[in-house]
């Protein structure tokens, strides 16, 4: 893209009018980061690839969606994002690069990782092999290790906050999402009904659900939660928030060995330890949760060498790719969706609403390059997570597509994909 199209406005949403994230894409940030494309959206922030004007490296930049720039606590929670970020500096976590204001409204920098969520290889596998989920985990609970010393509670360790990255040397896993983390010394969570404990139900200790003073031991209950669902694919305690909290603080620890009976003793006992109801009888920090996975590590080593990531190999090569996407029905029903990886053949996408398969659906998304594909397309299969009917995969199939987004889909998957 060359400095007259910088600023271009971006084609019209299959929805009217476009969401607001969307529309500041081509946008200047702080009058150094150029807004080339949308990768994620949440409640009240967007993600984009921004590339620097000086420098051309291309980071990924967080800011408020519009509707929240005037939002005191929205303006708090990412200019506290960018602090904890800052305060925790390791390889298993994703890295801070800059911060700041522009026009009033906090933005952070971060690097941009090519990478698949861990709840989306769930989504799409139903759950992990053993050795998978042994090296996820134990590269997680280094990245809770790394936070834990620095002070910083997570308070959101879950799948959707895990990913798998490439690296030129294979491999690792990077936590991501530190919007709701807090200081040690700060972890209070301010009174309110349930509905406004910040987190993710499935995933929260008892403590947190009752929104009293949470510790690290917070977070190695969400690990023990993800653990868990890497496993078997269900979450520990499912149902309502009150369900959830009920079952949690009452009900036996689930056995990880009766739903998968190839999981080792030692690690389905890890499991069962960091899910306790009381803090004081998990893993007090990641610290000591890490030191005991890496001896449940060691049992399994095999090969004079400890486990590595699988690597899985289709029919196109697939690599992992983040936007957002819209898929429009047959009835002129919208569906929004976050695709998760791209090849040649097609799209893995999430989503939170099932779509039939061999469903003519048309897509709407954004290419590596920023162009923006319009295109007729088809779902030929969908899969819904075991606990959680409205975590839908979908494999997305690309009909008909122009030689040039083609053309670019292959240059971007070669440029990526490299032996690990």
């Amino acid at each position: 893209m060359s400095e007259d199209d910088e600023h271009e406005a971006p084609p019209a949403s299959l929805r009217s009018p476009p969401a607001s994230s969307e529309r500041l894409v081509g946008t200047l940030v702080d009058k150094r980061y150029v807004l080339k494309r949308e990768i994620g959206r949440g409640g009240i922030c967007a993600v984009y690839a921004a590339e620097h004007r000086y420098t051309r490296r291309t980071y990924a930049l967080k800011a408020l969606l519009p509707e929240y720039r005037s939002h005191q606590e929205a303006r708090s929670r990412l200019l506290a994002e960018a602090r904890m970020l800052g305060a925790v500096h390791h390889p298993n976590v994703v890295e801070v690069i800059d911060a700041g204001m522009d026009e009033g409204s906090p933005f952070v920098v971060m690097e941009r990782l090519r990478a698949k969520s861990v709840e989306a290889l769930l989504l799409a596998r139903g759950k992990l092999t053993v050795r998978d989920a042994l090296v996820i985990g134990r590269l997680a609970a280094i990245a809770l290790a790394a936070t834990h010393k620095a002070r910083v509670i997570h308070r959101d360790v879950k799948p959707g906050n895990l990913l798998v990255v490439r690296t030129e040397s294979g491999k690792t896993v990077k936590l991501i999402d530190f919007g709701v983390a807090t200081g040690w010394e700060e972890g209070i969570i301010d009174d309110g009904p349930p509905s406004a404990v910040v987190g993710t139900p499935h995933y929260m200790a008892p403590e947190h659900l009752a929104g009293r003073r949470v510790t690290p031991a917070a977070d190695v209950y969400a690990f023990g939660a993800t653990m868990f669902e890497c496993l078997t694919g269900q979450v520990p305690f499912s149902g309502s928030f009150e369900q959830v909290y009920a079952r949690s603080m009452t009900s036996p620890r689930p056995d990880v060995r009766k739903l998968r009976p190839d999981a080792p003793v030692s690690l389905a006992a890890l499991v069962v330890k960091c899910l306790a109801a009381a803090p004081e009888a998990r893993f007090p920090t990641g610290v000591e949760l890490c030191a005991a996975l890496d001896e449940v590590t060691l049992e399994q080593k095999e090969g004079g060498s400890l486990p590595q990531l699988e690597t899985s190999r289709r029919g196109y090569v697939r690599v992992a790719y983040r936007a957002p996407i819209e898929m429009k029905l047959p009835d002129g029903m919208v569906v929004e969706g976050a695709i998760q990886d791209l090849s040649a053949g097609g799209l893995l996408v999430t989503t939170n609403r099932g779509i039939d398969e061999n469903t003519n659906v048309t897509v709407r998304f954004a290419l590596p390059s920023s162009v923006i594909v319009l295109s007729d397309a088809v779902v030929r299969w969908q899969r819904s997570a075991l606990s959680d009917a409205s975590r839908v995969a979908l494999g997305v199939e690309l009909n008909d597509l122009a030689h040039e987004y083609k053309q670019a889909i292959s240059d971007y998957v070669r440029s990526v994909d490299a032996p690990s």
